[in-house]
């Protein structure tokens, strides 16, 4: 009557029924509190583990593509799978940013095929998909990489520039993973990554079209991975991955008080590490996933002293320059 095996929708056919309901919370109350223990074990052995004792995912062959491939992070993370004897696909707006990577793809030994598209351009990434999954194969592990920001306070952004904003760090996701999913739910196996960003977690200054649409990144994935765990597709894992500022020309300028900016090779590392140890949440430094529960346990005044006075958050992004700034046009 009870147990893992019965699905949700079984279990709603017998809610009406006041003796099963309550059986049923108990049951499963018992069973949390077992996994509980259990996972939270599981969690600190694995934590305290040297990698080089672990099993990892093995992505030799499999064809992973990245979005945002052609600078930044996402180069680096084309190498990385690359040197892991991965099929390095990578999209890009940029034609010359793609041959760049391609061009240090091959220095290295190693091939990648690049693909010119807009991923902002619906049609477009439909299309893109078809052609990658005919030339190349099925997509076993996708990078939601690409993103764009501005940085100015909200009443300096352009409409069209909130627009883009949107339309590429989040929007976007909506239909590459729609692209590469049924095929991934057919086989119940796969690999779909979102890097989000640690201003998805806390407000920004001069972020209120890039943090919000970092927020939208966390609750896209967090329930898309309810969606596909509620159905049975327990073989395609997800991992969210939430940076600091990265000390790339994307926030160039910015100068943070208290964390020194991420390098860019160790995010791309670290994001390799996350999937092939199909980690659900990879926060960047690990220290921030500890601060940011504080913004719900202090009052909001205290918040905000804390980060206006002592991490001085507002200060450090005035500095901004990004990749040159965007015409109040």
């Amino acid at each position: 009557m009870f147990g893992a095996s019965s699905t949700p929708q079984q279990r709603l056919l017998h809610m009406d029924n006041p003796l099963y309901a309550i059986l049923q919370f108990i049951w499963d109350l018992l069973v949390f509190l077992v996994k509980t223990i259990f996972f939270t074990t599981q969690t600190i052995y694995y934590s305290l583990l040297p990698n080089y004792l672990r099993k990892m995912k093995n992505v030799s062959g499999q064809v992973v593509l990245i979005t945002g491939g052609g600078g930044g992070v996402g180069r680096l993370l084309s190498l990385n799978f690359a040197k892991q004897n991965a099929r390095v696909v990578i999209w890009d707006i940029n034609q010359e940013a793609i041959k760049t990577t391609i061009d240090l793809l091959a220095r290295n030994g190693y091939t990648c095929k690049g693909y010119v598209v807009d991923i902002s351009d619906r049609d477009q990434v439909y299309e893109r998909a078809a052609q990658t999954i005919n030339e190349i194969g099925n997509i076993d592990i996708l990078c939601n990489n690409a993103g764009v920001v501005c940085c100015r306070p909200f009443w300096d952004l352009p409409d069209r520039v909130i627009q883009n904003t949107y339309n590429i760090n989040i929007i976007s996701h909506y239909w590459t993973v729609k692209a590469f999913l049924p095929q991934m739910m057919q086989n119940n196996r796969g690999h779909i990554v979102t890097v989000g960003s640690v201003t998805g977690m806390l407000g920004t200054y001069g972020c209120s079209d890039y943090s919000a649409t970092k927020f939208a990144c966390v609750g896209f994935h967090e329930s898309l991975l309810t969606d596909l765990k509620t159905h049975g597709y327990d073989g395609i894992h997800m991992t969210l991955i939430c940076p600091y500022y990265i000390n790339t020309g994307m926030f160039s300028g910015v100068r943070p008080r208290m964390f020194p900016m991420l390098h860019p090779q160790y995010v791309a590392d670290r994001i390799l590490e996350a999937i092939r140890k199909n980690e659900v949440w990879c926060v960047l430094p690990h220290t921030i996933r500890v601060l940011t529960p504080l913004k719900c346990l202090l009052p909001a005044k205290v918040c905000w002293e804390l980060m206006s006075r002592v991490i001085r958050g507002p200060e450090s992004m005035m500095m901004f320059q990004g990749r040159g700034r965007v015409p109040a046009g």
